[in-house]
């Protein structure tokens, strides 16, 4: 069985939880990165964060699994009021999203944002949360 940690990284920014996948998912089980993604969602829950950034810089690959784990998690953080923003996506993980049509879709542009880096992104998110005072 793999650590969760050894599958994502993970940051607290105020009331933001960063998400850094760790490596591509190819030689991740579903179940470990299912074990993952339940901790994702408890650290959400648990330490009450309102937004969240999947940052894909260490990302080249990865499948229907986590674009599942991505859209779900999305959506909880919608349903509460918060927003997600992926960063770093290189040209394989945009090309990915977007043969998904996750990507450049107006049925998705509501799960998520994109930012060139995590500093914009968390730019981004905390100006969404002084506008909203």
């Amino acid at each position: 069985m793999t650590d969760s940690d050894d599958i994502f990284q993970y940051e607290g920014i105020g009331n933001i939880l960063v998400v850094r996948p760790m490596r591509d998912f190819m030689s991740v089980r579903d179940a470990d990165l299912r074990d993952a993604y339940n901790e994702t969602y408890r650290r959400l829950l648990q330490d009450d964060f309102r937004h969240l950034i999947f940052d894909l810089k260490q990302l080249n690959y990865f499948g229907s699994t986590f674009v599942g784990i991505m859209i779900r998690l999305a959506k909880k953080v919608g349903d509460g009021g918060g927003r997600t923003v992926l960063c770093h996506l290189n040209d394989a993980t945009r090309g990915i999203l977007k043969q998904l049509m996750l990507l450049e879709n107006a049925h998705t542009e509501s799960l998520w944002r994109r930012a060139e880096t995590r500093e914009i992104a968390v730019a981004w998110l905390e100006s969404q949360n002084a506008s909203e005072t």
